[in-house]
């Protein structure tokens, strides 16, 4: 029996020493995790500015280029990311941080209803540093929930692309470079905002004095649609907020480059996310009377 129990332990202490040295090796190598974790342990963050989103968020939105313009700002979206998750990490920020001027919401309708999704879901690596017990940890270590964390790592050892790709300020910078061939189609789905968890994180911001810009980032040729550059959105509580739609294609053909500013389906390249940003900067922000005029 006793031999029994040696085994067990030496197992259990193999597979502790696994997680561990794969989680090591997730806050060194992964991008992505390692940007959950920082974020995580904001304290005394001063920025005027906010992003929040997913993927194309994400990779849209220029904090640096922003900040340039001398409006500190600074990317929390996340991959895989839902309006829930965002919602914890607005709180979490907001307890430990200076209270921004300003939060846009990158809004991803382009590609479906996974962001403002009304059944909300969980990210894993926002799960993991923001709202999971000791007992969660070890319930679902490291190897067995960030799997596929390892082939994202595997593609920056093969892939000079992705060792290039860097992020600054939050957002996800890549060189690479692939062209949209799609062609517009107008989509005409339309897409409702009365989502439980955007409404409460909308008036956490309205209770802190924070301006909300909710932006609609386009999406490749053939999932960009005709609908206005702005027009008035019904929230849960029935009240209406002003949205920009940069998915619209008419706006979105003369700031984007089809051949020379996706990084992939629906996903901008750093080249396109300055650009894109440059015109937020332009039209959006101040003609929204953010930025003070020197």
């Amino acid at each position: 029996m006793s031999k029994f129990f040696k085994k067990c332990f030496w197992f259990l202490a193999l597979l502790l020493l696994l997680n561990i040295l794969y989680l090591v090796l997730l806050l060194n190598y992964s991008l992505d995790f390692k940007k959950v974790n920082d974020v995580s342990n904001f304290k005394n963050k001063n920025y005027e500015v906010l992003v929040f989103g997913n993927s194309m968020a994400l990779d849209a939105i220029d904090a640096e280029y922003l900040t340039s313009k001398g409006l500190s700002a600074y990317n929390m979206s996340i991959a895989g990311c839902h309006i829930s998750n965002s919602l914890l990490m607005l709180e979490d920020y907001l307890k430990h941080n200076t209270v921004p001027k300003m939060v846009v919401i990158g809004l991803s309708s382009s590609i479906g209803r996974g962001y403002l999704n009304k059944i909300a879901f969980k990210n894993p690596e926002v799960t993991f540093f923001y709202d999971s017990s000791l007992i969660d940890k070890l319930v679902n270590p490291p190897l067995l929930n960030f799997q596929w964390l390892a082939v994202e790592m595997f593609k920056i050892l093969i892939s000079k692309d992705h060792r290039n790709s860097k992020i600054v300020r939050g957002q996800w910078k890549s060189p690479k470079v692939i062209p949209d061939e799609s062609v517009f189609k107008d989509a005409k789905t339309v897409f409702r905002y009365d989502n439980a968890c955007l409404q409460e994180f909308i008036t956490i911001c309205k209770n802190n004095n924070i301006r909300v810009i909710p932006i609609e980032l386009p999406g490749s040729n053939e999932n960009r649609n005709s609908f206005p550059y702005n027009y008035s959105i019904n929230l849960f509580d029935h009240t209406q907020l002003k949205l920009y739609n940069l998915n619209n294609y008419e706006v979105s053909q003369n700031i984007i480059d089809s051949k020379k500013d996706w990084l992939a389906h629906d996903h901008l390249n750093q080249n396109g996310g300055k650009k894109l940003t440059a015109f937020i900067y332009e039209n959006i922000l101040k003609k929204e009377k953010i930025i003070s005029k020197n």
